[in-house]
């Protein structure tokens, strides 16, 4: 009975102590939280941004930048918009009009969306089949709209879709009341909002496009796309091109198959991305006043690039010159004169080519120059290229390139280049620019981009990658002044001040959560709102940058993570974790929240256990991947051997993607490892050369000839080389635990690869784990499933480092 008693005494003192260590869990978990700028007041004087925490992200602060002390902080928030002097909060059951400066809230009734005015002082709510108009100046309502049935809201515009009778009512509302805009009896489910106050308007009929209507808002008439042609497509989108013609953007759905006819694939087919579409896309021109409609592509150049050149469209042929070999093709890029429709080759374009904001220029990288070409005269200049990696037009016919050598300036008239600025050594990139792009481009074809650049204003960094230190510059006329010099931290640009005297960044290090600061020529650096205050720990972070080379004399960074309340005098278990380069994250504040741990990899809880965390740059050179990827692992280990600290005996590898492809090559050829832990990784390459990818919608082989695993050769050229860099091949050699995890939805790296690695392991009678999440991708992205890899990946580590007890799923 005695022998009873104290056993029911222990099991209830192992219950509360549970209890406290879960419930402290969950009340560090709380704590813990990330920040997510959203907007400034019309002002310019307020910051607005959510707190992220594991269990929700709907914690809205507000802060004054003038004053941070002054802030507010509103929860279970659901959506926000500022007015002149207020701010409008949408929460579940009610909304609220709060006024910042006084201090002062006036609740209203819930909705499903709201709008403002800010001009006039109005604000609409839409709420099941009625609109409420208030008065935010004199907090009063105003009007109420019934039958409803859609509202459509834009910066300072309210459109309405009112029932009357058996037709719909497209309404705009003012301050003096609506004004009837156009009338139809489809249903308008998409209105897109044009310069001088005109219209894009969409009608739907049982599923599909029934009218585009264009609606000029200084004549007030109404122009429709069927009366010039018939819309035969499902679904539609456009816009305003410069010149006032409209773009169309169609989707027709493809007639189905017969379920037990087979698909037909054919070696001669480059165009395989169709496969994986259930529609037919489509592109018109149309001038709604003149009642001109041209379709644009042709069935052998069906790629359209609208570059807002008045007369010129930019054509190419996805299928051309797509071999599937390189992760972006060259394609023959020609001109199509919408005036004649007229086809003349341009250029063989590789890669990227960036356009004139009015159209008349492009320039791509061809060789060691950048090409230059007038598209009104198919005229070309070449520049000598020193190192560019971005484009950008100004108004007065310049170009303006960054790069790591420095700005650069290219006058187009006087066809001379120049360098602008170059203070400090490192990568320089601008980061205040206007971008005007139109084009969506397909995986693994050239891309097109416009970005516009104010000569005179602009901010810019300077970045060494080896050091992590950044700079930032603004250009104001023809002075380049500095904002901040020479900071180790990480800053990351968000926003500008709406008066365009300051720049708002987040900054953070490796013992600074991240805050909100602003930075300006005319003052120094001021944090705005600092987060994660109580994270008494951020002051015993320490990290260390170990130096060293692989075998070809590549120099290598790794970044130590030293655990919690760490003693000299003890042993700690090491985990490394591999990816390729991990050094320039060594500037990043630990938080830890569940719902970013989609790896089953968190720093901050293996610190807070009792671990050290090694996380090692890998290059790969011609040995190929897995053997090079295994030489800066061991070298990167040679590196710390002399740590008395560190346990070498209980020493665990993690790693994800490509991360978990170099896990199990480690596994597969070394012995410094007492346990693995590999999550979505390759296995078997030569599976997956041959292979069909689901996520980039084409075979595989450009993955590994010249994309990431950049084996430089083919594997009829080579099979040698990708038989030593399989790891499936060594299978045998495993010697360790290893735990597998990946997701049954994954279209990356298949799911498969996983279990082929498993069986491999299972028929040489290895000791192993396999972990399938069955709704999961190639991250985990539900929280139970984050939370359930988290745990079972602290387990694994617990038992084969720390001696701790054997998890009872892997009974």
């Amino acid at each position: 009975m005695k022998t009873f008693l104290i056993f029911v005494l222990f099991f209830l003192i192992q219950q509360v102590f549970s209890q406290e260590k879960s419930e402290m869990a969950s009340r560090e978990k709380y704590d813990n939280y990330d920040i997510n700028l959203k907007d400034t007041s019309l002002d310019g004087k307020w910051l607005a941004f959510y707190k992220v925490y594991d269990d929700n992200s709907d914690t809205l602060v507000i802060v004054n930048r003038n004053n941070p002390d002054k802030q507010y902080q509103k929860v279970k928030v659901q959506d926000h918009k500022w007015s002149n002097d207020r701010l409008v909060l949408k929460y579940n059951d009610h909304t609220e009009v709060f006024d910042y400066n006084k201090n002062k809230q006036w609740e209203l009734p819930a909705c499903k969306s709201f709008g403002m005015i800010p001009k006039d002082h109005l604000l609409a709510l839409y709420s099941s089949d009625t609109v409420k108009v208030y008065d935010l100046k004199n907090e009063q309502l105003l009007d109420k709209i019934g039958l409803v049935s859609n509202v459509f809201f834009h910066d300072d515009t309210i459109c309405m879709q009112v029932k009357n009778g058996t037709e719909y009512d497209l309404v705009d509302l003012k301050n003096n009341g609506i004004v009837s805009l156009y009338k139809t009896p489809n249903t308008i489910f998409s209105v897109k909002f044009l310069r001088n106050h005109s219209l894009l308007i969409f009608e739907k009929k049982d599923g599909n496009i029934q009218d585009i209507v264009y609606y000029n808002g200084f004549s007030k008439k109404t122009f429709k796309f069927a009366q010039v042609l018939k819309p035969q497509f499902n679904s539609a989108t456009g816009y305003q091109r410069n010149d006032g013609s409209i773009i169309i953007t169609t989707e027709k759905t493809k007639v189905k198959r017969q379920s037990s006819d087979p698909e037909v694939w054919l070696t001669s087919d480059n165009n395989l991305i169709q496969k994986f579409k259930n529609t037919v896309p489509g592109q018109f021109l149309w001038q709604p006043e003149e009642k001109k409609i041209l379709k644009l592509g042709t069935k052998n150049l069906e790629r359209v690039v609208d570059i807002n050149n008045d007369n010129y469209f930019l054509t190419f042929s996805f299928s051309q010159m797509q071999d599937y070999t390189t992760k972006q093709v060259s394609s023959k890029v020609y001109r199509f004169d919408q005036r004649n429709e007229e086809f003349k080759y341009v250029d063989t374009i590789k890669e990227i080519a960036f356009y004139s904001p009015g159209g008349q220029y492009i320039i791509y990288k061809k060789n060691k120059f950048w090409k230059l070409l007038n598209i009104n005269t198919l005229q070309y200049t070449e520049i000598k290229d020193n190192s560019f990696a971005n484009v950008y037009f100004t108004k007065n016919n310049k170009i303006i390139f960054d790069g790591s050598e420095g700005l650069w300036e290219y006058d187009i008239k006087t066809d001379h280049l120049k360098l602008s600025y170059r203070d400090e050594p490192g990568i320089y990139k601008i980061l205040t620019y206007d971008y005007s792009g139109n084009f969506l481009n397909y995986l693994l074809e050239i891309n097109f981009r416009s970005r516009g650049l104010n000569e005179n204003s602009f901010m810019f960094e300077v970045y060494d990658p080896s050091t992590l230190v950044k700079s930032f510059y603004e250009k104001t006329n023809t002075k380049y002044l500095p904002l901040i010099k020479t900071t180790t931290s990480k800053l990351v640009y968000q926003k500008t001040d709406i008066s365009k005297n300051s720049y708002v960044f987040t900054e953070e290090n490796y013992n600074l959560p991240k805050q909100l600061i602003t930075l300006s020529r005319s003052e120094k650096k001021k944090v705005v709102y600092q987060s994660n205050r109580g994270d008494k720990a951020q002051a015993d972070f320490r990290i260390e940058t170990i130096h060293y080379q692989n075998s070809e004399h590549a120099n290598l960074k790794g970044t130590l993570h030293y655990p919690l309340n760490y003693i000299p005098s003890k042993r700690y278990p090491l985990i490394v974790h591999v990816y390729e380069i991990q050094s320039d994250k060594r500037n990043e504040y630990p938080v830890f929240l569940e719902q970013n741990i989609t790896e089953g990899f968190d720093i901050r809880s293996l610190l807070e256990q009792g671990y050290f965390v090694y996380m090692p740059d890998i290059v790969f050179d011609k040995r190929g991947t897995g053997i090079s990827a295994l030489d800066c692992v061991n070298k990167s280990l040679d590196a710390i051997s002399g740590y008395n600290s560190i346990d070498f005996d209980k020493i665990g590898m993690i790693g994800h993607s490509h991360g978990g492809y170099i896990t199990n090559f480690v596994a597969t050829h070394s012995n410094r490892f007492a346990t693995y832990i590999a999550g979505s990784g390759y296995s078997d390459i030569v599976r997956s050369y041959f292979s069909m990818s689901f996520h980039y919608m084409s075979p595989l082989y450009w993955q590994y000839e010249n994309g990431q695993f950049n084996l430089k050769t083919s594997f009829l050229e080579d099979k040698e080389l990708y038989f030593r860099n399989n790891p499936v091949y060594y299978v045998e050699n495993v010697s360790r635990p290893i735990l597998l995890w990946t997701g049954k939805k994954d279209l990356n790296v298949e799911w498969g690869q996983s279990m082929e690695f498993y069986i491999g392991l299972k028929r040489n009678k290895k000791e192993a784990t396999l972990l399938i999440y069955p709704e999961e991708g190639h991250y985990i992205a539900s929280r139970s499933s984050s939370k359930d890899l988290f745990q079972k990946t602290m387990e694994w580590l617990g038992h084969h480092l720390k001696g701790e007890e054997k998890p009872a799923w892997t009974e």
